[in-house]
């Protein structure tokens, strides 16, 4: 009899909970957070997880197609849009604008300027209101399904099946077996998987990406400048690309500790804070997954000096010396305790430094106005931290009955991407019980084309 583990309650995991729901097949679904209603928006150990993960408060941005492209290289069309379809249904439900989309047969990115390049696609806002009732729209059908407060700590094979080994906080241990496993652990669970699943679930090098986020005063740069919810610029600097990324008008900074590292999240679902911040990331992938890892080694090193959040003011950051001392008793920042004024230009390694730095200044000569004490670094900001597990373009890992989907899988990111994968991995399941799977070669290639 099929019984599916999914592991993890944030946007995907409750996705490929919903679907298997809707399909009348049992499932359990372990979240080492709490309940959607538990949650609380002013701790920082409760926003990177819990049911509605690290998603439900964010930036709350909803990028649609093709936002996100590694997604809409799936293999199966048709599930891959079944499962789009059913996500804009709940958005529309929420009061979450849904664009319309010309699906499959288009929806290319506008690029646009030089030497910053814009990334452009259709985005909408959704209120944390929103959020939370897309979250209990998700979730409402299956709460008796749903281990909250319980972590996985182990997934072992057992016979045709696995046995999952889980503790619900403060308690002993439990095994119970399943039949077929969803992985849905977030952009940090990569890094537990060798010891969640040894040997079921291999990995390889994707991507790093991190750098630092930027806040300023509302009424300069072109968070002021540009009228679209999402802005993803791409600029290269010293042959790395670097993006902006996690854009937040009128929000919020938090230093937000999750099963990895503690990173600074930006956040926009407050009362208007009167500043706006963005990541700027480095970005190693492909030819420069080399140098991306070696500068990750020396970020860690970074990391362990800081022991808490730092702020720079920009001018200092780039052209060095003693720059004016903001007024920073008003800042959006969470918890105040964690950040102190420390020199990030000379903590970070040396050629990350040049590269970020070289980006920044492109984003000045087109914005001057961020060139100011008031426009202030943070470190450190993370996204991507090198190994995710194998997987090909059905979602499926190289073990039997093993799916991976959300920012688990490393090809994709972002709140719509998460929903979408984990209704397509759902179905994905759901295919392999009634016997309508791709054959070991088929499903062989595809992982090493999906790992490039």
């Amino acid at each position: 009899m099929a019984r599916i583990a999914i592991i993890g309650g944030g946007p995907a995991g409750l996705a490929a909970a919903f679907c298997l729901a809707a399909s009348g097949i049992e499932f359990r679904l372990f979240e080492a957070g709490r309940a959607l209603e538990e949650r609380h928006h002013d701790k920082a150990s409760e926003l990177g997880c819990g049911i509605g993960g690290a998603g439900l408060f964010s930036d709350g941005k909803f990028s649609f197609h093709p936002s996100g492209s590694h997604l809409y290289r799936l293999r199966d069309k048709d599930r891959l849009w079944t499962a789009y379809d059913r996500i804009c249904a709940l958005l529309d439900g929420v009061g979450i604008k849904v664009p319309v989309t010309q699906g499959p047969a288009g929806g290319d990115f506008v690029w646009t300027g030089d030497p910053i390049t814009t990334k452009d696609y259709p985005s909408s806002y959704g209120t944390l209101e929103q959020r939370a009732e897309l979250i209990a729209a998700l979730s409402r059908d299956y709460r008796a399904w749903i281990e909250t407060g319980t972590s996985v700590e182990r997934v072992r094979r057992n016979g045709a099946g696995y046995t999952v080994r889980s503790r619900r906080e403060g308690g002993s241990a439990r095994e119970d077996d399943f039949s077929h496993v969803v992985v849905a652990t977030g952009r940090f669970g990569p890094q537990a998987i060798a010891d969640l699943m040894p040997e079921l679930a291999p990995t390889a090098e994707l991507r790093y990406e991190f750098g630092i986020r930027i806040e300023h005063p509302n009424h300069v740069g072109f968070l002021n400048a540009v009228d679209r919810p999402d802005v993803k610029y791409i600029i290269n600097a010293l042959d790395t690309e670097v993006r902006t990324f996690c854009t937040c008008r009128n929000g919020e900074v938090w230093l937000i500790p999750y099963n990895g590292p503690s990173a600074l999240s930006g956040r926009s679902d407050g009362p208007p804070s009167g500043y706006s911040n963005f990541g700027l990331l480095a970005r190693f992938c492909g030819e420069t997954v080399d140098k991306g890892r070696r500068l990750w080694r020396q970020y860690q090193q970074a990391l362990a000096q800081s022991e808490s959040a730092l702020w720079q003011p920009l001018p200092a950051f780039l052209d060095g010396g003693a720059a004016g001392t903001p007024a920073l008793d008003g800042r959006p920042w969470h918890p105040r305790a964690e950040f102190r004024r420390g020199d990030i230009a000379a903590m970070l390694p040396e050629e990350l430094h040049a590269i970020l730095s070289g980006s920044l200044r492109l984003l000045v000569d087109q914005y001057p106005d961020l060139y100011s004490p008031e426009t202030v670094c943070l470190f450190p900001a993370i996204e991507g931290v090198g190994a995710f597990p194998l997987n090909d373009l059905n979602l499926k890992g190289p073990a039997e009955n093993i799916w991976f989907c959300g920012d688990a899988v490393g090809r994709f990111r972002g709140l719509i991407p998460a929903l979408v994968s984990g209704g397509y991995a759902a179905a994905a399941v759901c295919a392999a019980i009634a016997g309508d799977e791709p054959a070991a070669a088929v499903q062989q290639s595809e992982t090493k084309i999906a790992a490039e």
